[in-house]
């Protein structure tokens, strides 16, 4: 084998071990577990300022959403101040 054959085939087995690498991350990353949190409704609070300020990859509408369907939250624009809400993300 030359050397240029040698250099192609290592360059061409990194390539397919780091393109596999980042799909086990993805693969586990969808796998993982929520972290749950409880937070009280303060007066003037939105949803979005609450789930704002929550550290997660995910996107703040999906955290949103969640937490409007397991809080039964019909109007977020109405919370009560007081509420407890439990809040599911994906760090």
């Amino acid at each position: 084998m030359t050397k240029r054959k040698k250099l192609a085939a290592v360059v061409l087995a990194l390539s397919v071990m780091t393109i596999l690498s980042h799909g086990v991350d993805a693969v586990e990353r969808e796998q993982r577990p929520y972290e749950t949190v409880s937070r009280v409704v303060q007066p003037g609070q939105s949803l979005w300022d609450i789930c704002s300020k929550l550290n997660s990859s995910e996107d703040i509408r999906t955290i949103i959403d969640r937490a409007r369907v397991d809080n039964d939250v019909d109007n977020p624009g109405a919370l009560q101040p007081g509420k407890v809400l439990m809040i599911r993300y994906k760090r």
